[in-house]
């Protein structure tokens, strides 16, 4: 049990993640004034115009993905890292968070982790990996079959 604790308490990529969630807690802080702006614009041209700005609402629900993925990343429900480390919602590629078993390959947290370990690591010669065989081709790729 001891050893399992000290283990944890020594885990690199623990300690990497706190920072990043320092950092999101920061960024969240920021977003929270962007959205006090993007009320107050809204409201002011709702009052000047009678209607409501389209990319301001655009903008609006892109803010609250935002802050359901960094809530999300802080605490630990998804791994995926939110913007300025993943895509703005409502880019290309954006989509709401998922659960983690769920979710495409993407930058996460444990990916940065890892690719800062691996540059720590001393630069050893490697041996060139072998010529691999292609992987025989799925039912349905290349030339049709006669009689399908």
């Amino acid at each position: 049990m001891v050893s399992q604790t000290k283990n944890n308490l020594t885990n690199k990529g623990t300690w990497i993640r706190l920072i990043y969630m320092i950092l999101f807690v920061v960024i969240f802080n920021v977003a929270e004034l962007v959205t006090g702006f993007v009320v107050v614009f809204q409201f002011l041209f709702k009052l000047l115009t009678g209607k409501a700005n389209e990319r301001l609402q655009s903008f609006g629900d892109n803010l609250a993905t935002y802050f359901q993925q960094v809530v999300s990343f802080l605490t630990y429900s998804i791994e995926d890292m939110p913007y300025p480390f993943g895509v703005w919602p409502g880019e290309a590629g954006a989509s709401k968070p998922r659960p983690t078993a769920q979710r495409p390959q993407a930058t996460t947290a444990t990916a940065v982790m890892a690719k800062t370990a691996t540059a720590k690591k001393s630069t050893a010669k490697r041996k060139p990996k072998p010529a691999s065989k292609a992987a025989p081709k799925a039912k349905g790729e290349g030339p049709a079959e006669k009689g399908a």
